[in-house]
């Protein structure tokens, strides 16, 4: 079995935290081949990093852990500095952490990526995923999206300027943001393939948006979100898949 989570947001007030932590409680009683995190686990956009790990100190021992034979960190743009911590600490740490992940299960091939690279590709154009990921990495340290710190980043990534409304348009609820359906057109898309590094075989496992949704050929789904954003009956989500066939759950 592998089972698949994201978009936590550690550190937001608006993380429903707790019931994360019951769910890992609940994962630990389950034949967990497999148990990814895919990427906004810690929001160190918001708070100073610090704060946010030493709070939730209880919630990633239990992480580390997890009764799972292997475990996944798949960064996103909110801790995408745990790919350079990662490298730094020669890979020290009690799960493996990347930015993308394929796996087999069942006779089915699976990819797994956070996701913010679908948005960049679909409404930030002509930014470059890497100018995205470096502006990422720096956003990490800004603490908050008002003080002088974030303008410092803002003035460092002159490229971004020319696409700074619709940047600051992605970090918004996911009620209040525009051109998401761009992003489920083109994961749905066959030819994503393309310009996403998977493989045409491959089914496709997401994050991102915090909008859990699952096609009806099963073969594209998005996590969804543990934030208290959504109304209450979509929040919660998390992927379970066995014997190669992918299902969207909530955890109530």
């Amino acid at each position: 079995m592998i089972i698949v989570v994201s978009d936590v947001h550690l550190g937001y007030e608006k993380s429903n935290k707790e019931d994360f932590l019951r769910f890992l409680d609940e994962c630990d009683s389950k034949n967990i081949e497999h148990f990814i995190l895919l990427g906004d686990i810690l929001d160190f956009w918001r708070r100073n990093n610090v704060e946010i790990v030493t709070e939730n100190a209880e919630i990633l021992k239990k992480i580390a852990n997890l009764n799972a034979k292997n475990k996944y960190y798949i960064v996103g743009n909110h801790d995408y500095y745990l790919l350079k911590l990662n490298k730094r600490y020669e890979q020290n740490y009690p799960f493996v952490i990347s930015k993308s992940l394929r796996l087999k299960d069942g006779n089915s091939n699976f990819y797994f990526m956070h996701g913010y690279e679908l948005e960049v590709l679909a409404n930030l154009e002509p930014l470059k995923i890497e100018t995205y990921e470096e502006f990422s990495e720096n956003m990490c340290f800004a603490e908050n999206r008002t003080g002088w710190i974030l303008d410092n980043v803002w003035d460092a990534f002159e490229k971004l300027i020319q696409v700074k409304d619709k940047i600051l348009m992605i970090q918004k609820n996911p009620h209040e943001r525009t051109g998401i359906e761009n992003v489920y057109y083109f994961a749905a898309s066959e030819a994503a393939y393309i310009l996403l590094g998977k493989k045409p075989d491959e089914k496709f496992v997401f994050g991102h948006t915090h909008r859990p949704f699952i096609t009806k050929n099963g073969n594209v789904v998005n996590t969804g979100s543990w934030v208290d954003e959504l109304d209450r009956e979509f929040q919660n989500s998390y992927v379970e898949i066995s014997n190669g066939e992918m299902k969207l759950k909530f955890f109530k």
